[in-house]
């Protein structure tokens, strides 16, 4: 009897051992998987003030390359018709390509997607009759189909328009319409929406000629900007 007792605290206190050694795996293992969740919580807080940084960094070239924009058009001629398109999307939707946040852009605010076909918007329109004031005469529906393709025109390796020697200095875009009416809605309301700032821009026709001026979303003539 004696001896089946010493058997049985035996097993006990194997068991107990084995229960405490388990214990101690469950606990090493609680602490090693705590380590390593403290690991990736870091980890993570590196990768989110990196990209922090990254957009900050991304949104301080926007505003020199703006800032140069600036000045640089007080100063001379700046010709271009897609220069300042581009720097105002990587503001508006910098996750996105040039060519798919325009079209975003453009749908968002200045098309109108019926059940039969696609117009100009209100906003659309009434920059349309703003520029027939100046001799932009182009039928609406003209303008929303150059709208649609705006990202092929601007693309071209000829995005500069012509420029008439009677102009000086300033950031000046146009062409034949109805692409100078499309590049002047854009353009006006990327000002409205404070994408761009601080810019006055030149509305030039075909032939170089700068009619009127778009100002912080409004359309003035040349010369009272």
């Amino acid at each position: 009897l004696k001896d089946l007792k010493t058997r049985e605290n035996i097993r006990i206190a194997e068991k107990d051992k084995f229960i405490a050694e388990k214990d101690k795996l469950i606990a090493e293992k609680d602490k090693f998987i705590a380590e390593k969740d403290k690991l990736i919580e870091e980890k993570d807080i590196r990768i989110a003030e990196k990209e922090t940084q990254l957009k900050d960094l991304k949104r301080q070239l926007l505003q020199q390359e703006m800032q140069s924009l600036q000045e640089l058009s007080r100063v001379k001629v700046i010709a271009n018709n897609r220069a300042l398109i581009e720097i105002a999307m990587q503001q508006y939707k910098s996750d996105l390509s040039l060519t798919k946040g325009l079209e975003m852009f453009v749908n968002e605010h200045l098309l109108t997607v019926g059940r039969d076909k696609t117009t100009l918007s209100m906003y659309g329109r009434e920059v349309c009759n703003k520029l027939r004031n100046f001799g932009f005469a182009a039928k609406e529906d003209f303008v929303q189909k150059e709208l649609k393709n705006l990202m092929h025109e601007i693309s071209k390796p000829l995005h500069r328009p012509h420029v008439s020697g009677k102009i000086y200095t300033g950031y000046v875009v146009g062409g034949e319409p109805p692409l100078a009416e499309a590049l002047a809605i854009v353009i006006s309301k990327l000002q409205e929406c404070k994408f761009v700032k601080n810019l006055d821009v030149l509305l030039v026709d075909g032939e170089g000629k700068c009619k009127c001026v778009l100002s912080n979303g409004d359309i003035v003539e040349y010369g009272e900007a």
